[in-house]
């Protein structure tokens, strides 16, 4: 087997490994042996363009042609949308992903910065494929990213040592975390597929997942309750960080906002951020109107 199949075998075992049939991104077809080509789906939050209405709407699943050309790992791989997407570095006939390849680089690395990049926690306004979604980029990004997904915890599950017949993932005897080793029967995995033992490990509050001291975490501004990262929002108001519990969308713009950027209206009962509602005079007395219940405005 030449080094370059050695390669492509590496590169087709690891994203086996971290891309399994449960997660945000998947493979849906390959070609070769071992595989050259790949067609990957993701599901991510992004944007497109309906070409009906000209007008911007959020799509939850993309797909992805990746080729691994006779001159890769020296050259990076060539990308393209499958799926029509809106993002400055995306255009029909590439994916840019910049000066940062290397032909160390793993091929689930620059997957998962796709990922990111769909959901538009990367980009570049700098150098854009598509000059008109840097200019919207520009004027809200107040509104981004569109998915706040960690992608990274997805390089993470080769901690676990494989699956269990339910698609589960296998603990191995050694800590992800302090290195503590134990039975394998001892440990657990956390929702990130690192391999756990008791004391490195609690449970989210917000929606009881097992999370270990790897995870991503984050404290909620507002209950101050420390969740894993499918648990936390950033308010689009005020940008700090707030939990589901303390995370709701405005009844007009459909931001999501922490509680305290969130005032109820006197009429329709329903939440809105503070650039949608407004004080006005309600049976006498000074209130808070949304801007549906109170058009002048």
């Amino acid at each position: 087997m030449s080094v370059r199949q050695r390669r492509l075998k590496a590169d087709y075992d690891k994203i086996c490994t971290f891309f399994s049939g449960r997660s945000r991104i998947r493979v849906l077809k390959t070609v070769g042996t071992p595989p050259e080509k790949y067609q990957l789906e993701f599901l991510v939050t992004s944007l497109q363009r309906d070409l009906a209405t000209q007008k911007l709407r959020r799509h939850k699943n993309f797909i992805v042609e990746m080729v691994l050309t006779g001159a890769y790992p020296r050259l990076p791989p060539q990308c393209k949308m499958l799926t029509p997407v809106f993002h400055p570095n995306i255009a029909p006939h590439a994916i840019c992903i910049g000066d940062h390849w290397a032909a160390g680089e793993s091929l689930p690395n620059l997957i998962v910065r796709i990922g990111e990049m769909l959901s538009f926690q990367s980009y570049n306004v700098k150098s854009p494929l598509n000059g008109e979604a840097a200019k919207w980029v520009e004027k809200n990004e107040h509104r981004l990213p569109v998915d706040n997904f960690d992608f990274s915890s997805l390089l993470t599950v080769g901690e676990a040592v494989g699956r269990n017949e339910d698609g589960s993932f296998k603990a191995g005897n050694e800590c992800a975390n302090c290195g503590a080793t134990r039975e394998a029967s001892e440990m657990q995995v956390c929702i990130s597929g690192h391999v756990t033992c008791e004391g490195c490990s609690h449970v989210c509050p917000s929606c009881e997942s097992l999370v270990c001291l790897k995870c991503s975490l984050s404290a909620c501004a507002i209950c101050n309750q420390t969740v894993c990262h499918k648990c936390i929002h950033k308010c689009s108001a005020c940008k700090r960080l707030s939990c589901k519990k303390h995370t709701a969308r405005c009844s007009i713009c459909n931001q999501g906002c922490c509680h305290d950027c969130l005032i109820r209206c006197a009429r329709c009962a329903k939440v809105a951020c503070m650039d949608h509602i407004h004080k006005a005079e309600v049976g006498g007395k000074r209130s808070f109107l949304c801007t549906s219940c109170n058009p002048s405005q």
